[in-house]
């Protein structure tokens, strides 16, 4: 169950060696600081560092954080059960146990949410203007959503495999964390690990369930409002810009550019039309349907996603009525600004102009007054304000690229070189099929004898969902649950209610399938703690 991503730098061989030199190189982490760039202070002590609290031989117990609404979050697990997630056990039990977990590691003062409560806030609070990572689903940000978008990125990211040294920077900065605190240190030489990749393999009190069993459920019919969904602009072009600031100003909708607003369809048809949008839905009609918009570079378990019901018009009409020439390959939608975005013939069943979501104008952060949606295809594809459709022939199909799923990268797959554009996607997708998981942290306690009911979603862009399957021995074994009769349509929000039989720490491990048989690159894992008080 091994993750890929290993951070090594000088910064953490720096830290080995001071260690070696002299143990209080790497210590607690300082007292008082205020969150990194300061505008959410904090005690540390709320946060991080032992509980306080001693067991009967004096060493420090787990510490346990009660968050708004009563929800209890123990990052580290007690150790009723001597083993790991592997299935290991000690080979001999001593007369007065020494927790290994609080004592030998220091647990508690280790990774992201040892410092940050919350690394959606924590990233939404810096001066760097970052997409916006809080969401109206639960989903807890983790630091490997930050490294593989600081990971691969070419076309939006200058610096590829840049996180360990942007973070080191930071953190050498606010003088907040010592190496200890996010690293953890291999005996087989290979260097420093992050603590958050690798715990759930370092901590002890994690007993493995082979198997799995629980009830499975899910459904496609779960739609949010266009104020939660995601706004995936990258501030890329001049209507981004003016978007955000409309948006952020509280600008009301400009009723008259609906009405003049007009789009012009020209390139490999039959014959070339303008028309506005009042126009448009006189003559073709329009749709109610509830479509998945989801972000290309969405990470896996991320929150880039979301299920709206939109008011459109549907472009196949259009594209009958006009004539689509013989050997055309795909089209490419244009805003006023000079974006373009390419969807390709090959897969495509329908598109959308959008007007509306949830019987509303569009609002201005989605593209008032109109938005492209394409069903199956990623974000970029869904282009804001749209005013031009231009259908591409044979000849263009080289320089056409189709966002579908969030491609390794050319070459190694993880180095990205120009020769390699549009990108060689036998290399694979890292977040295609996709799984996330709602309503829950890392830590968090659930009763003892009583079925919780874990929650999340799937989906797969251009490729159907069919199954969404559960492991709680490290992905040992896997319990699979079927989802027959889906859409690549609209995201699938699946349910799986699992009943622990004893107290005691486990980790949840979840991946997706698609239809051609590919699982999600990184299964999501969560750990949690079942209590019986």
């Amino acid at each position: 169950m091994g993750k890929r991503w290993r951070i090594v730098s000088v910064a953490a061989i720096t830290c080995v060696l001071s260690l070696l030199v002299g143990l209080s190189a790497c210590g607690s982490p300082k007292q008082g600081d205020a969150e990194t760039q300061g505008t959410e202070a904090k005690s540390t002590t709320a946060l991080m560092g032992q509980s306080g609290e001693l067991d009967e031989n004096g060493f420090p117990k787990p510490a346990v954080r009660t968050l708004e609404g009563g929800i209890q979050i123990q990052r580290t697990p007690d150790e009723a059960y001597p083993g790991t997630l592997d299935g290991s056990v000690p080979y001999h039990t001593p007369e007065v146990y020494v927790p290994y977990n609080t004592y030998y590691l220091k647990a508690d003062e280790k990774g992201c949410n040892a410092c940050h409560a919350d690394l959606a806030k924590t990233i939404d609070s810096m001066p760097y203007d970052h997409p916006d990572l809080e969401n109206p689903f639960g989903i807890q940000v983790t630091v490997q959503m930050c490294i593989d978008c600081h990971t691969y990125g070419a076309g939006y990211l200058t610096n590829n495999k840049s996180f360990g040294t942007m973070v080191h920077g930071i953190h050498n900065t606010s003088q907040k964390a010592e190496c200890w605190n996010c690293h953890v240190g291999t005996g087989s030489g290979d260097g420093m690990q992050l603590w958050d990749i690798v715990k759930h393999q370092q901590l002890r009190g994690i007993k493995p369930v082979e198997n799995v069993k629980g009830d499975f459920s899910f459904d496609q019919t779960k739609t949010i409002s266009a104020d939660e969904m995601f706004d995936f602009s990258w501030l890329s072009y001049d209507g981004d810009y003016d978007r955000k600031a409309k948006t952020a100003a509280g600008v009301p909708i400009d009723e008259d550019l609906f009405k003049t607003w007009t789009i012009t369809f020209s390139g490999a048809v039959g014959k070339e039309a303008t028309y506005t949008l009042p126009e448009l839905i006189e003559k073709y009609g329009s749709v109610q349907v509830p479509l998945t918009m989801h972000c290309t570079m969405n990470p896996v378990g991320g929150p880039l996603i979301g299920n709206c019901t939109y008011t459109g018009i549907p472009l196949s009409k259009i594209f009958a009525d006009l004539g689509i020439n013989d050997g055309a390959v795909g089209f490419t939608s244009l805003s006023p600004d000079g974006n373009a975005a390419n969807v390709m013939f090959d897969d495509f069943k329908e598109g959308y102009l959008v007007y509306e979501i949830d019987g509303k104008p569009l609002p201005w952060k989605h593209g008032y007054p109109v938005q492209m949606a394409v069903p199956g295809s990623g974000a970029p594809a869904w282009n804001k304000s749209v005013s031009d459709i231009i259908v591409n022939t044979e000849a263009e199909r080289d320089s056409m690229y189709e966002w579908n799923g969030w491609p390794k990268e050319a070459g190694d797959g993880e180095t990205y070189t120009p020769a390699g554009w549009p990108y060689v996607t036998s290399n694979g997708f890292l977040n295609k099929p996709n799984v996330g998981i709602f309503n829950f942290s890392e830590g968090q306690v659930i009763k003892t004898g009583q079925p919780y009911e874990f929650t999340g979603y799937a989906h797969g862009y251009d490729r159907e969902i069919t199954a969404v399957e559960f492991s709680m021995d490290g992905g040992a074994t896997w319990t699979r649950g079927e989802t027959p009769g889906t859409t690549k349509d609209n995201w699938i929000v699946w349910k799986f209610a699992y009943t622990p039989e004893e107290d005691g720490a486990g980790v949840l491990t979840v991946r997706s399938v698609a239809d051609d048989g590919t699982v999600t690159d990184e299964p999501v894992e969560m750990l949690f703690n079942a209590k019986s008080e």
